[in-house]
């Protein structure tokens, strides 16, 4: 019994030391209200739903962001980004990497 309890104890002291090396990926959909459907009215909207994508990122502590994606819609604009703290780009933004 004893020698268990050692075990479990060596156990719990490994994972706790050894961290993943994983990053944290996410993606968001930020969705904005159009004011009509005219081409500056657009460009506002996404202006204004990246700068709310990117402020979100910034917010949980991510350090890069990428469009993923733009639907206008009739009344709103919706933007999907891919937030990342990993450093390398071409693996951390590939959505095809999990696949």
């Amino acid at each position: 019994m004893r020698a268990l309890a050692g075990l479990g104890a060596a156990l719990l002291l490994t994972l706790t030391l050894v961290s993943p090396a994983s990053a944290r990926v996410v993606r968001m959909e930020t969705v904005v209200s159009l004011t009509d459907r005219s081409d500056p009215a657009v460009k506002q909207a996404l202006m204004e739903a990246f700068d709310t994508s990117m402020r979100g990122a910034v917010a949980m502590g991510f350090s890069r962001i990428r469009v993923d994606g733009i639907e206008v819609l009739p009344n709103v604009v919706v933007l999907a980004t891919i937030a990342t703290d990993e450093d390398d780009d071409d693996e951390a933004l590939d959505p095809a990497r999990d696949q």
